[in-house]
């Protein structure tokens, strides 16, 4: 953590969406990181850089990744051990530039990058991504007589990053602020090894369709349903970090959300299904870790 903790990297207000998790998110992530941190962006929700008294550079959207790769080997040679955090959203990291972020798990690079998944494309009108839930209303799965939403569950992405084998990947949740911070620690030590991984749970209550004062109950709701389990993995071997001892139905998340409004019980229960699946297999992961 930064030693200053006196000292903001992170200037005061708000410059998104009212209720946007992602101003929390990215004000953990810069103060865990320090000073001595290059910080990473490209075209989304996040551009940051006018907020943050650390340095900045810009990329495209399909190559964040390896741009960082590159800065963190040129300062390894030089003998620095700065920093080269990642920001990206969920349509960047899980879909346009999955194949970049790959790659540099796959080689170990000493980065650390952060996904703030709120679900959609949100920066350009709320269109579906891979990691948009099941039969979620988004602009491109809209809700009328030939479309019931998204028509498929939601790409693991964190699970895959996991499974390269890397230094650290977790997943982290605001409405968990000990354990995202615990995360946060872990990721940059990792990165004195390998590569590190964290994919966060970013509440839209824009694109979401809800009411931007339940922000944080829809993120305590989104763990406690088993939506989204929170676990961490080190070198591809995984353990919970939050146990749920009494899971909530799905309804206690979707209730919140008009992009959920539509769905009948046939498809709430197809919902739960598909959450109830995904988190045997993180269960079972967890377990083989043991």
């Amino acid at each position: 953590m930064s030693e200053n903790v006196n000292k903001s990297l992170v200037s005061p207000g708000l410059p998104l969406c009212e209720s946007c998790m992602m101003e929390l998110i990215v004000r953990m992530a810069v103060e865990a990181c320090g000073e001595d941190t290059i910080l990473f962006g490209g075209p989304c929700c996040c551009v940051m850089q006018e907020k943050t008294s650390i340095q900045y550079y810009g990329t495209m959207m399909t190559n964040m990744a390896s741009s960082a790769s590159g800065v963190s080997r040129a300062l390894r040679r030089k003998g620095k051990d700065t920093t080269c955090l990642c920001i990206a959203g969920d349509g960047t990291t899980a879909d346009i530039a999955f194949g970049c972020v790959s790659a540099a798990a796959e080689r170990g690079e000493r980065i650390l990058y952060i996904c703030y998944d709120n679900e959609a494309y949100m920066n350009t009108g709320i269109q579906r991504s891979s990691t948009t839930p099941l039969g979620a209303w988004t602009n491109t799965t809209p809700i009328d007589v030939n479309s019931r939403g998204k028509k498929v569950t939601a790409k693991p992405a964190a699970m895959l990053i996991a499974e390269h084998g890397c230094a650290y990947a977790a997943t982290a949740n605001p409405a968990y602020m000990k354990d995202f911070k615990d995360k946060l620690k872990k990721a940059v030590d990792a990165t004195k090894h390998g590569f590190a991984y964290i994919h966060v749970i970013s509440a839209c209550p824009t694109g979401w369709k809800a009411p931007a004062e339940k922000a944080v109950e829809m993120s305590r709701m989104a763990t406690q349903t088993n939506y989204y389990p929170l676990w961490e993995a080190e070198y591809g071997e995984f353990r919970f970090t939050v146990n749920v001892k009494d899971r909530k139905p799905i309804t206690e998340f979707t209730k919140y959300m008009k992009r959920f409004a539509h769905m009948n019980e046939e498809e709430i229960s197809a919902l739960q299904e598909a959450v109830d699946t995904n988190y045997r297999h993180v269960a079972r992961l967890c377990e083989a870790g043991k």
